[in-house]
C-alpha cells in the first residue's frame, strides 16, 4: 500500500518478493503496473473507510461540536419553495465536483402546509433522491438551529441554502433563516444560492380539494367564549375584580386553541377582548373607554391570547408529528420483530406481506426475480394487480433502474400501484408493490420515507432468508464431502487389508512348485475365512447405515426373551471372541420385551465386537440386563483404556474413531448403527466411564404392553422301535 507500483516492480525484479524465475513469471501475468495501481487504490479506499470510521468515533468522544474536515460532505436545505429545485441541482453539481456525499434535509416546524406546498416539497425531496442524495426530515421550531446542529452531527463541511424573497422586517428583527444559519455556522462553509423557479411539469398526484370551512370549530369557539362571559358576569356579582374576569377569558382562549386550532383561537382572542370591553369596562355596553389605561390591558390581553393560541396550536401539531413518528417506529419494530422470528424464505414472504398490509392498510405484493432476472409475484398472498402484464412491466422497470415507479411518481404514473425497489446490502433483491385506494396516500415525504424504510427492512430479511438457505446448502455439501472423504479413507484401509490377506493366502495355495503341509494349508484357509468374514461384516455395516439414512429400516417388533437374543449374539461371535471370558448377569425374572430380535442382536454384536477390540484379552467382558422404571436396560462393560470425556458422545458419530485408535481395524460404523437401531425402538444409548477403568455402553428399550400368556408346550412321547 505504501509503495508506488514502480518501486514494487523493482522489488520484484530484485527477487525480494519471489525468486527471480517466479518474479518474471508473476510480472508477466498478474502483477503488471495497471493491476498494481488498481490494487493500491482498492487498499487505500478500504483503509480510508476504516480510518474515517475511527475519526468519526473519536470526534464523537469529544462531543462532536466541531467539524473535522477530513472529507467533504454537503448539506442542502430543501423546502416547499418552487426555487428549491434549482438549489438541489446546484448542490448536486457541487458535490460531484468535490466528489463528496450530500444530504438533503427539510425542517418541519409543525406549521400548517397547503396541499400544493406539500406536493411541491415531496417533488423536491424526490428530485434530491433521484440525483443521489440522502434525505432526512427534521422536526423543530428553530429552523436555523436544527440545520446547524444536524450539520455538526453528520460532520458536514458545507451547507447549501437557497435565498428567496423574504420580508424586509424578518431581516430587521433577525428572523432571516439565511442570516441565522450564517451566524451559527462557525467553521462550516455556507453557500447561499439565489433561487430561481423552474418550469413546473404536471404533478403526479392530483391536488386535493380545499377542506370545507370549519363551521363547527367556530361555533364551538363562540360557545366557549359565551360560557366564559357568563362565568365572568357571575364573578362580577360576587364582587371579584376585572383582572379575574380577564383570566377567565384567557382560559377560554387557551381551551379553544387547544381543541380547535390556531385561527379559531385567534378569533376567540379578538372576540374576548371586545366582550370584555363592552360588558365590564366603563362606560358599559359601549366600546368607548374612559380610562386610557385599559388600552394597555386590551393590548396585553390580546397579545397574550394570540400567543397562547399559537403555542397551543403548535404544541398540538408537534404532538401529532410525534404520534406519527411513533407509529412509523412501531411499524418498523413490529415488522422487524415478526421477520426476525420467521425462518424459511416462503414463510418469511408470507409474514412480510401480511404485516405490511396490516401496517399500511393497503394491498401488498412482493416481486422477486427468477433465474433469468424476470420479476414474478410471490405466491404468498392473493392480490388484484400483481399478475397484470402492464403492472409486471412497471415492477420490472423499478427493479432494473433501482428507482420507484408507478402511481404517485413521475415514472409510469398510470399504473395501479406504487412500486419501490427493495434494496439490500447486495443491491436490489426485489420490488414491493403497494396499491391504495387513496391516490395521494404516499405523497407526503413522511409517508414515502416510512414506505421506503419498510421496503428496505423487508429486503434485509429476504437477504437473510436467502443467506440461511445458501448456508444450509453449503453445510449439506460440506457434510456430504466430509462423509465421502471419511468413507473413502476408511474403505481404502479396511477393504484393502482383508482383500490383501485373502489374495496373499489364496496365491500361496495356488503355487504348484512348493507343496503345503496340512498345518500351513489349514492356516491359510483360516486366514481366508476370517478375512472374508471381516469383509462381509464391513459390507453389511455399510448397507445397514445406508438403509438407516435412507429411512428404509423397518422394525418388526415381537415379544422376545433377552436370554435368547444374548445367546444368539454370543453364538455368532464364538470365533471372533474365542479365548475371551464373557460373563452374563441376566436375572431369571426378566420380562419379555417387544423388540426386533434381529436388530437388537446386531446391537449386541457391535457392542461386543467393539469391547473385544479395545479390552485386554485376559480381562472379562460383562453383559448385564436389568429393569429400570418402565425400560429394560442392557449393558456391555469392558476393562479397556476408556474414553475421554469429550468422546463419550462423539463415539456414536459416523466414521469417528478416537485418538490413538488408527492402528485398530474398523470403519467407525458399528456404534452409529447401534444408536440408529435403538432410536427406532424408542430407546436411547449412551456411554459412561467404568469404575476401576474401562467403558460401559448402555442402551434402554421401553417396556410396552403386557406379554401374552404362553402355555407350556407338552413334549411328544417318543416310543422306542
Amino acid at each position: 500500500v505504501d509503495l508506488p507500483p514502480e518501486e514494487l516492480l523493482e522489488r520484484f525484479s530484485d527477487g525480494k518478493v519471489y525468486v527471480p524465475a517466479k518474479s518474471e513469471q508473476a510480472m508477466a501475468n498478474f502483477f503488471k503496473q495497471a493491476n498494481l495501481v488498481a490494487l493500491r487504490e482498492l487498499a487505500l479506499r478500504r483503509i480510508a473507510d476504516r480510518v474515517g470510521a475511527q475519526v468519526e468515533a473519536a470526534r464523537q468522544t469529544v462531543g462532536g461540536a466541531h467539524v473535522w474536515a477530513t472529507s467533504e460532505r454537503l448539506l442542502v436545505c430543501v423546502g416547499p419553495s418552487p426555487t428549491s429545485a434549482r438549489v438541489i441541482r446546484i448542490a448536486k453539481r457541487l458535490a460531484s465536483s468535490l466528489r463528496a456525499s450530500w444530504v438533503a434535509i427539510y425542517v418541519d416546524t409543525g406549521a400548517g402546509m397547503s396541499d400544493s406546498a406539500r406536493q411541491k416539497l415531496t417533488a423536491n425531496l424526490r428530485l434530491a433522491e433521484e440525483l443521489g442524495a440522502e434525505t432526512a426530515t427534521l422536526s423543530g421550531t428553530d429552523v436555523a438551529g436544527e440545520i446547524v446542529n444536524y450539520a455538526h452531527t453528520r460532520n458536514a463541511t458545507k451547507i447549501v441554502i437557497g435565498k428567496t424573497g423574504e420580508a424586509w422586517w424578518r431581516e430587521v428583527v433577525g428572523r432571516s433563516i439565511v442570516n441565522r444559519v450564517v451566524r451559527r455556522s462557525g467553521d462550516i462553509d455556507v453557500y447561499v444560492i439565489r433561487g430561481k423557479e423552474e418550469p413546473s411539469g404536471p404533478l403526479s398526484p392530483p391536488a386535493r380539494q380545499p377542506p370545507p370551512f370549519p363551521t363547527r370549530s367556530y361555533v364551538m369557539s363562540a360557545a366557549i367564549v359565551l360560557a366564559c362571559t357568563v362565568i365572568a358576569l357571575l364573578m362580577e356579582r360576587a364582587g371579584l375584580s376585572h383582572i379575574n374576569q380577564a383570566m377567565i377569558y384567557l382560559l377560554g382562549v387557551a381551551a379553544v386553541a387547544a381543541f380547535y386550532g390556531r385561527w379559531p383561537g385567534v378569533a376567540a382572542s379578538i372576540v374576548s377582548v371586545l366582550l370584555f370591553d363592552f360588558l365590564f369596562v366603563p362606560p358599559r355596553l359601549t366600546f368607548a373607554v374612559n380610562d386610557t389605561q385599559y388600552f394597555i390591558t386590551f393590548g396585553v390581553m390580546l397579545v397574550i391570547a394570540i400567543l397562547i393560541s399559537t403555542l397551543a396550536h403548535r404544541t398540538l401539531q408537534q404532538a401529532a408529528a410525534s404520534r406519527e413518528r411513533e407509529r412509523r417506529t412501531e411499524a418498523l419494530y413490529r415488522l422487524s420483530r415478526k421477520l426476525a422470528g420467521t425462518s424459511g424464505l416462503q414463510q418469511l414472504l408470507t409474514t412480510a406481506e401480511d404485516e405490511l398490509a396490516d401496517s399500511l392498510g393497503c394491498e401488498i405484493a412482493i416481486f422477486l426475480p427468477d433465474g433469468a432476472g424476470n420479476l414474478r409475484p410471490t405466491p404468498a398472498g392473493p392480490n388484484s394487480f400483481a399478475e397484470l402484464p402492464h403492472e409486471l412491466a412497471v415492477a420490472q422497470w423499478a427493479f432494473e433502474h433501482r428507482e420507484q415507479a408507478g402511481a404517485g411518481t413521475s415514472t409510469l404514473p398510470d399504473a395501479n400501484a406504487l412500486y419501490l425497489p427493495m434494496l439490500g446490502s447486495q443491491g436490489a433483491v426485489g420490488v414491493l408493490g403497494v396499491r391504495s385506494l387513496e391516490l395521494d396516500r404516499f405523497a407526503s415525504p413522511e409517508e414515502r420515507q416510512k414506505l421506503r424504510s419498510l421496503a428496505d427492512q423487508t429486503a434485509i430479511a429476504i437477504e437473510r432468508g436467502r443467506f440461511a438457505e445458501q448456508a444450509q446448502e453449503v453445510l449439506v455439501q460440506v457434510e456430504t464431502e466430509r462423509l465421502r472423504s471419511a468413507l473413502l479413507s476408511s474403505l481404502s484401509h479396511d477393504l484393502r487389508t482383508p482383500l490383501t490377506a485373502i489374495a496373499g493366502a489364496s496365491s500361496s495355495m495356488l503355487e504348484d512348485d512348493r507343496p503345503l503341509n496340512e498345518a500351513t494349508r489349514h492356516e491359510l484357509l483360516q486366514t481366508i475365512y476370517d478375512e472374508s468374514n471381516r469383509l462381509s461384516l464391513l459390507v453389511e455395516n455399510l448397507l445397514s447405515i445406508t438403509r438407516i439414512e435412507s429411512g428404509a429400516i423397518v422394525v418388526n417388533k415381537q415379544w422376545n426373551s433377552l436370554e435368547e437374543v444374548v445367546g444368539s449374539a454370543l453364538a455368532r461371535l464364538r470365533r471372533p471372541l474365542e479365548g475371551r471370558t464373557i460373563t452374563t448377569n441376566l436375572p431369571t425374572d426378566l420380562p419379555l420385551v417387544q423388540l426386533d430380535g434381529v436388530l437388537v442382536e446386531q446391537v449386541l454384536i457391535n457392542l461386543l465386537e467393539n469391547a473385544g477390540k479395545y479390552a485386554p484379552a485376559d480381562r472379562p467382558i460383562d453383559v448385564i440386563a436389568r429393569v429400570q422404571g418402565a425400560a429394560m436396560v442392557m449393558e456391555v462393560a469392558d476393562r479397556g483404556p476408556g474414553l475421554a470425556e469429550a468422546d463419550l458422545e462423539r463415539v456414536f458419530e459416523k466414521f469417528y474413531r478416537g485418538p490413538g485408535q488408527g492402528i485398530l481395524r474398523g470403519a467407525g460404523l458399528g456404534l452409529p448403527i447401534c444408536r440408529a437401531i435403538v432410536q427406532v425402538h424408542g430407546g436411547r444409548i449412551w456411554a459412561e466411564h467404568r469404575s476401576g477403568g474401562g467403558t460401559r455402553f448402555l442402551f434402554s428399550l421401553p417396556l410396552e404392553g403386557e406379554p401374552p400368556n404362553v402355555e407350556p408346550e407338552v413334549e411328544p412321547k417318543i416310543e422306542e422301535q
